[in-house]
């Protein structure tokens, strides 16, 4: 059951119960529950021939802060069902209501943030932390955008003294470049829908083998879940199909700030090289 179906199943459950102008609005949620989510709500309250006070106290009775907070996700189902054309034509008619695409686009990174700090478990974070300070090697992979991040995350480990590398397909595939790999090593995948199936393998196989594995991925339901030792849900929405980043620069940065806090003999030995190699005027210009 999607978000949608839940949402009109919740709508039926207390249909009976609302008074007179809530349940106008029930009965047009019901029969035009994917224009509710394109809608601004005084349009909604003229369609449904009540006051937008009616719209929100019916959102309330669902359980939700607000009118706001049931579009919100209300739109995020419609948009996760989309074909990328249709979600095109979606998002223009959104961008009409707002000229502002910046403020627009900041507005659904701040939230990805928001919802992706709220979903990490805290002690889950601390282990990943300790899962990697004890790995002895460290290989990070991805593929598209998610290739990206496995080279982001390689370098900033790499630059506090850590023996991480980043795998690519220019010439083994994944599986046959971690067969090596032993369970006093690590391997970090970035998995993103749409999902490569040569990345889920991977993992799969590694688990085969032992090796412990970490993922980021944007759902719990991604398939790679399943075989992770630990999964990491970021939230990824975007305004356009691909998957935005902010979220997940955000938490590879905690990351690695969590290992500079912990592992203080290795990032103080790191930043002692650094200096060295900052002050050296044939890489660097003061």
């Amino acid at each position: 059951m999607n978000r949608i179906q839940r949402i009109e199943t919740q709508i039926y459950k207390i249909i009976g119960d609302l008074p007179p102008n809530q349940r106008k609005v029930a009965d047009f949620f019901l029969e035009n529950i994917n224009l509710v989510a394109l809608l601004p709500i005084k349009d909604i309250a003229e369609k449904a021939q009540v006051s937008e006070a009616s719209i929100v106290r019916f959102a309330q009775s669902l359980g939700y802060k607000g009118f706001k907070e049931l579009k919100d996700e209300l739109s995020s189902s419609l948009k996760a069902s989309l074909s990328p054309t249709e979600q095109y034509q979606f998002i223009t008619s959104e961008k009409i209501k707002s000229s502002d695409t910046l403020k627009l686009v900041a507005q659904n990174v701040i939230s990805n943030i928001q919802a992706t700090i709220k979903s990490i478990d805290p002690q889950k974070f601390s282990q990943i932390v300790d899962t990697i300070i004890a790995a002895r090697q460290i290989y990070c992979l991805g593929l598209e955008l998610s290739y990206q991040f496995s080279t982001l995350m390689t370098f900033l480990l790499r630059l506090y003294k850590y023996d991480a590398h980043a795998l690519s397909l220019n010439f083994l595939r994944f599986q046959e470049q971690i067969t090596f790999l032993s369970p006093a090593d690590l391997l970090i995948a970035f998995s993103f829908s749409p999902y490569s199936r040569e990345t889920v393998e991977t993992v799969a196989f590694a688990r085969e083998k032992k090796i412990p594995t970490i993922v980021f991925t944007d759902k719990k339901t991604a398939p790679i879940c399943e075989f992770a030792n630990h999964c990491i849900q970021i939230k990824t929405d975007n305004i356009m199909f691909s998957n935005s980043f902010g979220a997940i620069a955000v938490i590879i940065n905690a990351i690695i700030t969590e290992l500079n806090f912990r592992d203080r003999n290795r990032t103080l030995e790191a930043l002692q090289i650094i200096e060295e190699s900052i002050q050296d005027e044939r890489y660097f210009i003061k």
